[in-house]
């Protein structure tokens, strides 16, 4: 019998890690920043576009990962890791804020894709999660069969399209969640985001690890 607990448990914390280190509250904060003067349907016509961009990266990455592992001789445990060093990076960045989004030159003419896609809703933590995601359920799918690993690679699709409603909810009521949160209670989510970053960020890095020991082992040997 397939014991689904290992498929649901890693499909909610694919969900929760893109959710998380998208950081949907920042990219409205930056949202505001950007549309203050613009009509409430250029608005929404920015956060759909911004969306669909985000879609094509993340959704291109999620398919094309191992094919990149392959293609450059990178292993598992090699991108594991370096995904827990970036990642741990942004969450040091996470807890001690020091831009605003007032303080940012933007082109105005492809702010869709940046900086509102890149480096926010699809940047370079959210792409490397999915990446690495995608590896972790095929390794469930080696490890227990293909439904679990199915179901797995599923979730990181599921947290892909999680992460991207909210953000597009997010940014179209930017005006309601500035009032909600103001500049201090964004702040401090920030932060609470930042830890939570850091525990994922050790936890990927932990997983390298362990993939790499015994290609150390074996080399040494």
């Amino acid at each position: 019998m397939v014991d689904l607990t290992i498929a649901g448990g890693f499909i909610a914390g694919a969900i929760l890690s893109l959710l998380v280190i998208s950081n949907p509250i920042s990219t409205s904060a930056v949202f505001i920043a950007l549309t203050e003067r613009w009509k409430k349907r250029e608005k929404i016509l920015l956060a759909r576009e911004s969306i669909r961009y985000s879609a094509y990266i993340l959704v291109f990455f999620a398919l094309t990962g191992l094919l990149l592992f392959n293609l450059f001789g990178f292993s598992i445990g090699a991108f594991r890791i370096a995904g827990g060093v970036l990642l741990f990076t942004m969450a040091i960045s996470m807890l001690n804020p020091k831009h605003t989004e007032k303080e940012m030159e933007v082109d105005y003419h492809n702010i869709a894709f940046m900086p509102l896609s890149i480096p926010f809703t699809a940047g370079p933590g959210t792409i490397i999660t999915t990446v690495v995601l995608m590896t972790e359920a095929t390794a469930l799918l080696q490890t227990y069969g293909y439904t679990i690993g199915i179901l797995s690679m599923t979730g990181v699709f599921v947290g892909i399209i999680v992460t991207l409603l909210i953000s597009y909810l997010m940014m179209v009521n930017s005006q309601r969640v500035n009032k909600v949160f103001k500049e201090g209670g964004r702040l401090v989510v920030t932060r609470l985001m930042g830890l939570i970053v850091m525990a994922i960020a050790v936890q990927f890095f932990i997983n390298g690890i362990v993939d790499i020991i015994p290609q150390l082992l074996a080399a040494a040997g």
